[in-house]
């Protein structure tokens, strides 16, 4: 019997996933922003604590420094009351502690999923990489979101030059011991809209492979290939100049042009981020040099965006 695809309903999915949905648009994600929120641990400054005092607060006494000394709360008599036990059990213990029977899990419900129409389908992705690594895989689902393991091989595929190839999948939690962001020692997952622009040009450019030359630069302080968001990448048999025209269409993409190297710049921005573009002139291992305009390229405001990347 063959079996069908299945889908989980959204409104039965982790919030964690919300983001994945829909990549075409930077969104923060539940956890993020309660990482970086008041309680969250992303917080520099730590959280006031509450210091417990017998010493009454004097009404006619200033207030008192922090941390705040509160009274010691009272509590009044109820009935039945027990002054020995202090500890009263707030709720019954469930039966399976003390070996009752196991409760049955509840299961999620499930929908059979719809196959992909052939004009709704997105076309695979393949990449090339230093040493002709080569892989083939799909980027996004038919319905926009980002398909199984994507993240995963397009991240192996941005790894820095000389690290070897990690097995695939990747682990489920971050190796420990790495340093801040990374999820493997010296690789770190791409973020999920770089993963939405690499389909638009598999999209635009059918069955030509993206060649990667440059992803994930740990030490590129200050620099988007250090966040996972920007990838410098080729079209086998594609100009630069249409590559860099596709670049220059996306929402919220920040492009780089080299009229002295073989790659262009793609790096994903927030919200209404824009197109920074600049126009980088020096040759190789030369010291980066800027100019406002270059012909048939970009007519005027390369300067306006120097030093976004």
């Amino acid at each position: 019997m063959r079996s069908g695809r299945v889908l989980l309903p959204v409104a039965n999915s982790l919030p964690l996933l919300g983001r994945y949905q829909r990549p075409s648009r930077a969104r923060s994600a539940p956890w993020l922003r309660f990482w970086g929120g008041r309680y969250g641990p992303g917080q520099r400054a730590p959280t006031p604590a509450l210091t417990w005092s017998t010493v009454s607060c004097d009404p006619g006494a200033s207030a008192p420094p922090h941390p705040f000394v509160a009274p010691s709360p009272s509590l009044a008599v109820l009935p039945n009351f027990d002054p020995q036990d202090r500890w009263q059990e707030l709720s019954p213990v469930p039966a399976w502690l003390h070996g009752g029977e196991t409760p049955t899990p509840e299961l999620l419900p499930l929908a059979r999923g719809t196959s992909c129409a052939p004009w709704e389908r997105q076309h695979p992705g393949t990449f090339f990489r230093h040493g002709l690594e080569r892989d083939t895989f799909a980027l996004l689902e038919c319905d926009g979101s980002i398909a199984p393991e994507a993240i995963d091989r397009l991240s192996v595929m941005a790894r820095p030059l000389g690290l070897p190839r990690p097995p695939l999948p990747l682990p489920n939690e971050p190796a420990a011991e790495v340093d801040a962001g990374e999820w493997l020692p010296g690789l770190r997952l791409v973020h999920p809209r770089l993963v939405w622009a690499m389909q638009q040009v598999a999209n635009r450019f059918p069955y030509r492979a993206i060649y990667v030359v440059s992803g994930y630069r740990p030490g590129s302080a200050g620099s988007q290939h250090a966040l996972g968001r920007a990838v410098d990448i080729q079209v086998l048999g594609v100009a630069k100049e249409r590559l860099f025209a596709v670049c220059h269409e996306l929402d919220d993409v920040a492009c780089g042009y080299y009229p002295n190297h073989d790659f262009v710049h793609f790096d994903v921005r927030d919200n209404c981020g824009g197109h920074p573009v600049w126009i980088d002139v020096s040759l190789p291992n030369e010291p980066s040099r800027y100019v406002d305009a270059w012909p048939g390229v970009v007519e005027s405001g390369g300067l306006r965006s120097v030093g976004e990347f």
